[in-house]
């Protein structure tokens, strides 16, 4: 017959619980001692902090591989699905352009056979002279500069003045080895020019900022946004074709971003053009030794451009790529 009751003895089965609640504690009682030394700010307490961050950064810097690795091989990933659009983009304007080149060349076989039947003349081949910007006055009624190129380098009042990019400006006052240039985007330029495909005649006013106002446009001309600017040369001062810009703005309010950047100006040309206005309004001097266009063979100063002829289409590229004349005589004028 069986007893009941419990038994005096019994077999306990093992616990992890006890071992794990010590070290927990173990571990918050040291994170508590940690946080109390840090707050002290004691140098030995900063020194092992140290020690223990230079002992676990190669750990840390081993760790840190792989996730670098990753994300290079996501980025390289993202990389290579752009190209394979831009090679797609690129063969699709290759092709484009190689449209555009034959057609190019059967216009251009056009004109060469027009211009024959016509016997047309060619335009007329520009001199220039090119010199560096010593001095800019900016205020809030001038926009103007001055360069080391004056009379006896054959500049004369009223010949337009450009860079590289296009057109910035024409010569107001010339000295002896000086002139001032006006800029476009002063209160007192005025430039006539010619907007668009249409060739649509107006007046680009200069007025003190960044941009030239575009008026007297005619009624219901077809003028938009993005269409390039060039002189017109209706003045009778400054030639046919030289760049201005491109009309930005909309319909009723449209202004003209100039090409060349007016506040930013180092080497300009001088186009040597002798309209009627113009030698009517400053005659050559006579007896003199300064030079008109076309300048002399031997100027007073050296100018390596000087001499150049380039027709008027391509003026404005190459004037921009001139040697620069040294500036040490227009300087010592400015500084007069």
């Amino acid at each position: 017959m069986r007893e009941r009751g419990a038994p005096f003895f019994h077999k306990r089965r093992p616990s992890w619980r006890a071992p794990v609640e010590l070290l927990s504690f173990g571990l918050y009682f040291l994170c508590a001692v940690l946080l109390v030394l840090s707050r002290i700010g004691h140098d030995v307490i900063a020194d092992a902090r140290d020690g223990i961050v230079d002992l676990t950064e190669p750990l840390l810097e081993v760790a840190s591989v792989p996730a670098i690795e990753v994300r290079r091989a996501i980025d390289r990933a993202h990389t290579y699905a752009g190209l394979f659009a831009e090679l797609d983009r690129l063969k699709k304007e290759n092709d484009e352009l190689k449209q555009w080149e034959w057609r190019t060349k059967l216009l251009e076989r056009k004109v060469a056979h027009l211009r024959s039947l016509l016997n047309a003349v060619e335009e007329p081949g520009l001199e220039y002279t090119s010199g560096r910007v010593i001095a800019d006055a900016r205020g809030p009624f001038v926009r103007s500069a001055l360069i080391n190129l004056g009379r006896q380098d054959g500049v004369r009042i009223g010949y337009a003045v450009i860079n590289g990019e296009g057109l910035i400006g024409r010569t107001v006052d010339a000295g002896a080895a000086v002139a001032r240039v006006l800029l476009l985007n002063d209160l007192n330029s005025r430039i006539p020019v010619l907007v668009g495909p249409a060739a649509v005649r107006g007046l680009a006013l200069g007025d003190n900022s960044a941009e030239l106002q575009l008026d007297f446009l005619p009624d219901g001309a077809t003028v938009y946004a993005g269409d390039e600017v060039y002189t017109s040369g209706s003045d009778g001062v400054l030639p046919r074709g030289l760049r201005v810009g491109v009309v930005t703005g909309s319909p009723g309010a449209f202004r003209v971003r100039p090409y060349a950047e007016l506040n930013s100006l180092d080497t300009v040309s001088v186009l040597f053009f002798d309209a009627p206005a113009l030698t009517s309004a400053d005659p050559p001097v006579a007896g003199g030794t300064a030079a008109v266009s076309p300048p002399p063979t031997e100027p007073a100063k050296a100018a390596p451009a000087a001499g150049a002829t380039l027709p008027l289409a391509t003026a404005v590229q190459h004037a921009g790529a001139a040697e620069a004349i040294p500036t040490g005589e227009g300087q010592a004028q400015a500084e007069r």
